[in-house]
This record gives C-alpha cells, structure tokens and sequence, in this order.
C-alpha cells in the first residue's frame, strides 16, 4: 500500500491514526498524505435562523487553527523517516478524503469516529478503522477474514490483499448459519493463487456473530480483521442492529473495512 490517506481531526484517538499511518508506511514503504479539511464555506452560508451563523472572526480563528495544526505536524514528521504531505482544505471531510481516495490504497480512520462507517461506505478505497487507544504498529500477526460468501466480503478481502501477504498467518472464518454452507473453499482457492495459504475455520454463532468473530480472532492473536461492510439495508441495521454496527462499535482488533 504505498498510498496512504489520513484524514486528520481533533480528537483523542488522533495520535493512533497517526502512529498507524506511519508505521504501515514504513512496512509498505509508502508515502502519506495528511488531510486537513473543514467546510468553511459551508459555514458562513449556513443561516437556520435567518442570521449571521458563523461570524468572520470565527471562521479566521478556525482557519487559523487550521493551519496551526498543518505546521506542526509538518515540524513533528520532519523528522520521521516517512515521506508525506499536508493538504488543509476548505471543503467537507467526507467529500475532500472521496476526491482524494480515488489515488489512495486504503484510507486510515478511528472507529470511534462518527464518520468512518460513511468513508467506508463512500469512498472506493478500502478504510483501515484503527480502535482507540490500539493504534496498529505490527502488520505481521496473524490475519483474520470474516467470510460470509458476498460481494462486500470479497472486495474486503481483495483490497486487503497487501497485508494478508505480508501477515504470517492468514484465517477464514465462516460463522455457520446454514446446514451444509462452506462458502470459504472458493476465498482459500483465490488465496492460494496469490501465494496465501489460509486456514478455514467453520463456527457455530456464539451469541451475536460480532461476538463469534471477535472471540475467534482472539483465539489466534489476530492484530487485523478483514470485513464487507454492508450499506443496503441501512434501516435494518439501525433498527435491529448489524454485524458491520456491532464490530464498528466494539472491535478492539483494527478493522480493514470495504463496501
């Protein structure tokens, strides 16, 4: 993966994306691209109640910090052994990381930001969703594919494909729903044709198949879990709840995540 997309926003679980963006740089040799984007314009627009919404001062100061931030980071990674750049954007965060993950291998985000499940969903380059406090800074543990026979469980597990390579074990995992239902054969078969030997494993669901995977995953000391997120039934989900939702919410294990 050697291009890497990190959106960047105030928060606590930023020092994690950042440590995980630059150490998978480093195992793919990679260069990464730091974005800073907020909506000014967008902003200043914005009158719900028929008045000025956001003052000039207030946007300068945004602006301001804005910049602030870019430029120390810039002093902060001078020093690491990682080419990078910066972009600070006057657009909104989905929208800016969109445009710029179409030359993007795979986007960093946090699970516990609100707008990571919209990335996954929205843009076409997969999303690395890191837990906090877990930043990922190891890519050879073992690997685990949450397998499941669909289209978004395939495309995870194709986008994936530079660190399942580089893994040192690699898993499918099939949560039995279905008598006689073995839809790993064919993942292992893709697998082995691009050199990864991988292990099946066939569970009954324990609980809720977010449960079944995880306690699977640390069952075999996974540092990554591979997954389709599932963006049709949105509704469904909402209400009766999902396994994309529960593992969003839950994981403590890093998520490589696609649509």
């Amino acid at each position: 993966m050697r291009s890497i997309l990190c959106p960047l926003d105030i928060t606590e679980a930023l020092d994690d994306r950042i440590e995980t963006t630059l150490a998978l740089a480093r195992a793919s040799s990679g260069h990464v691209t730091f974005q800073i984007a907020t909506p000014f314009a967008q902003m200043a627009a914005w009158e719900p109640f028929g008045g000025v919404a956001v003052s000039a001062y207030a946007l300068n100061e945004a602006r301001e910090a804005n910049e602030k931030l870019a430029a120390e980071l810039d002093q902060r990674f001078a020093s690491q052994d990682v080419p990078f750049d910066i972009e600070v954007l006057d657009q909104e965060r989905i929208a800016a990381a969109a445009a710029a993950a179409r030359f993007a291998d795979v986007v960093i985000g946090s699970l516990s930001d609100p707008v990571v499940e919209e990335m996954a969903l929205s843009l076409r380059a997969p999303v690395l969703g890191v837990p906090r406090g877990v930043p990922m800074l190891s890519f050879d543990k073992p690997a685990l594919i949450a397998w499941d026979g669909g289209h978004e469980g395939a495309n995870a597990m194709r986008a994936a494909m530079p660190l399942l390579q580089i893994a040192n074990e690699v898993h499918l995992l099939t949560v039995r729903e279905k008598e006689n239902n073995f839809p790993a054969a064919d993942a292992a078969k893709y697998l082995s044709r691009h050199g990864i030997h991988a292990e099946s494993h066939e569970r009954e669901r324990n609980g809720s198949i977010a449960f079944t995977i995880e306690e699977c995953a640390r069952d075999i000391g996974a540092g990554l879990i591979v997954m389709g997120l599932f963006g049709h039934s949105r509704l469904r989900e909402l209400l009766l709840g999902g396994v994309s939702r529960d593992m969003l919410d839950r994981s403590q294990i890093p998520l490589l995540l696609a649509h």
